[in-house]
């Protein structure tokens, strides 16, 4: 998928702006990596356009550990840094994202990234 369509499905599914929709992929994208192991989150990128793949590495340390975030500090985060006003608007954004790179992803890749996310957070996945 072209990074443009990628963008313009979450600005779609959410009814925002494309800022909005740009700030809010790189939230979750980045929420999403650092919630991963290092090496399921190098799997991920290596599944993504150059664009989304330099979106995805930003700000990325390869000596960390997964973050552990449940869903509510995960979408906490998404709120925070993609500017939006309430948890719904980071829930809507965070499933408009999912649902984006799971189509971008091989089916084996995406059920390895739902293997790695809490219960809560999974539904979350699931509901993309």
């Amino acid at each position: 998928m072209r990074p443009e369509v990628f963008y313009r499905r979450v600005v779609v599914e959410t009814g925002r702006d494309v800022g909005d929709g740009r700030r809010a992929t790189a939230a979750v994208l980045c929420a999403l990596r650092d919630r991963l192991t290092p090496e399921e989150a190098e799997q991920a990128a290596a599944q993504l356009p150059a664009e989304l793949k330099a979106v995805w590495r930003t700000g990325e340390r390869r000596d960390r550990r997964p973050a552990k975030m449940r869903r509510d500090a995960f979408l906490e985060r998404v709120r925070t840094e993609a500017q939006l006003e309430t948890p719904r608007q980071a829930r809507a954004a965070t499933v408009a994202v999912f649902a984006a790179l799971k189509d971008q992803l091989s089916t084996g890749e995406a059920d390895d990234i739902l293997a790695q996310l809490p219960k809560d957070l999974k539904d979350v996945w699931r509901a993309a």
